[in-house]
């Protein structure tokens, strides 16, 4: 029997990972640049370079999550796993140079999301409107981030609930209410995004939509109730750190 090895394409690997652990009844879902990939119709666009395959899952499957990519080919990074096992794994694969990465139950960057819960929205990706977040939650954005941003916002509607093809604000309005850091960098973040029309040469009728979205997730976010911490929080602003210090080279995609 030929000896099961991971894929040279990566959007293909990543889906057949899905596949694979869906049939073992373990929930893994994509995370980062080729989780917007699949939610994008003009691969023109959105297409860039993708470094490594970006997951979630959940930490209870975390033995049943390994068996899944040993049975694909690949080999556990056994210093990382050891090191950041409660919270992220780490799978080489050899045959490509390049790794999977598993983060469990939550994704901790700039802020810390909790996905538990969150996970069968979407077959293969977690949702449009928590991808939007992990890419808009971001403090010290980069091109990529950026051109995920612009991938997601100019394929999808802006709407209030979790359905294909939608970015739920009502959402992200609520989890910015929770947070003041999260709502602090999400609205400097989604101003920040007129900077960019220009780069990503966007025609008239482009910018307009543009907009238009902006506008409608800054308002929700803004008229969502605060309670009193949130409230409290918002008093100090910057004056105590609000985000987390990540290393990202070998994170999230």
């Amino acid at each position: 029997m030929e000896e099961d090895r991971p894929l040279s394409d990566m959007p293909r690997e990543a889906t057949r990972i899905v596949d694979r652990a869906r049939d073992r009844g373990v929930q893994l879902r994509l995370m980062g640049g080729l989780a917007v990939r699949m939610h994008c119709s003009n691969p023109d666009f959105c297409e860039r370079k993708y470094s490594d395959i970006d997951l979630i899952g959940l930490s209870s499957q975390g033995e049943m999550i390994e068996a899944v990519f040993r049975d694909l080919g690949y080999e556990p990074d056994k210093e990382f796993n050891v090191l950041h096992g409660t919270q992220r794994l780490k799978y080489e694969d050899h045959f490509n140079n390049r790794h999977a990465e598993v983060f469990l139950d939550k994704f901790r960057m700039d802020q810390t999301l909790d996905f538990r819960g969150r996970l069968e929205i979407h077959p293969y990706t977690i949702s449009l409107s928590d991808l939007f977040i992990t890419k808009i939650q971001v403090v010290k954005m980069d091109e990529k981030d950026f051109h995920d941003l612009f991938s997601l916002l100019r394929e999808n509607k802006i709407g209030v609930d979790d359905r294909e093809g939608v970015i739920n604000a009502r959402y992200v309005a609520q989890m910015c209410a929770h947070d003041w850091g999260l709502y602090h960098t999400v609205l400097r973040n989604l101003d920040r995004l007129t900077e960019f029309y220009d780069h990503f040469k966007l025609d008239q009728r482009e910018r307009d939509s543009m907009d238009r979205k902006i506008w409608i997730i800054r308002l929700m976010i803004i008229e969502e109730p605060k309670g009193p911490i949130w409230k409290a929080r918002d008093r100090v602003g910057e004056r105590l750190p609000y985000f987390d210090e990540v290393e990202r080279e070998g994170g999230e995609d």
